[in-house]
């Protein structure tokens, strides 16, 4: 499985679904898991969200037993989880403890890793980047905290400082703030995947369409 998460803004929801529409038949793709709508706190919504990371665990390694053709790939995974409640942490908005019990449940559903058939790759923007990428949602209330300075620092800080956290060799950081580091981000996806692809150029559009 392939998954995508770092900044919001960095093109992860765009380059996954230019690999769908490029491998329609090969490639199946989660969406960005959506947290319960029935006012759960953060430490359910946590657990929640990495439970979910889970599921598409096992299904991608469900599908490479039935369906050895069929390829999986996520729109973000735990790595995600932990750095919105690090940034949370860090701007005073949540506890510190809450960052700590959802990094101690990664460990108890494994994942954590390594899994040497997943490929997790993070990818990075500076905040001012981030926000300028999203200003036509800049009004939503829904994502008000996405608009936020100090917390995309925080959050990006968060990104920038995995290894304290995770295990070295887990995942791969791609800085993708202008469209030079798109070429190396396709290098970065499994041999077997890329080999399907169209060339290059087809999959390094704009990334402006991204959200959050």
């Amino acid at each position: 499985m392939i998954v995508l998460d770092g900044m919001p803004g960095a093109g992860k929801s765009t380059l996954l679904h230019q690999l769908q529409t490029a491998l329609p038949h090969h490639l199946l793709v989660f969406p960005e898991a959506q947290p319960p709508e029935n006012g759960s706190s953060n430490t359910e919504t946590a657990r929640f969200l990495l439970g979910e990371a889970r599921d598409r665990i096992d299904t991608a390694r469900h599908l490479a037993r039935t369906r050895p053709g069929m390829g999986v790939a996520s729109d973000r995974c735990h790595i995600g989880v932990l750095a919105y409640r690090y940034a949370l942490a860090a701007t005073g908005r949540a506890p510190y403890s809450d960052f700590e019990q959802a990094l101690a449940l990664c460990h108890d559903l494994d994942l954590i890793g390594p899994h040497p058939d997943l490929t997790t790759l993070v990818l990075l923007t500076d905040p001012d980047t981030s926000i300028s990428r999203r200003s036509a949602y800049a009004h939503d209330e829904r994502y008000t905290l996405w608009f936020d300075l100090g917390f995309l620092t925080a959050y990006r800080h968060f990104l920038d400082n995995l290894p304290v956290w995770l295990p070295v060799g887990t995942f791969t950081t791609l800085d993708v703030t202008d469209t030079s580091g798109w070429p190396k981000l396709l290098g970065a996806l499994p041999p077997r995947l890329f080999r399907r692809l169209p060339p290059q150029e087809a999959l390094t559009g704009d990334q402006s369409s991204e959200t959050v």
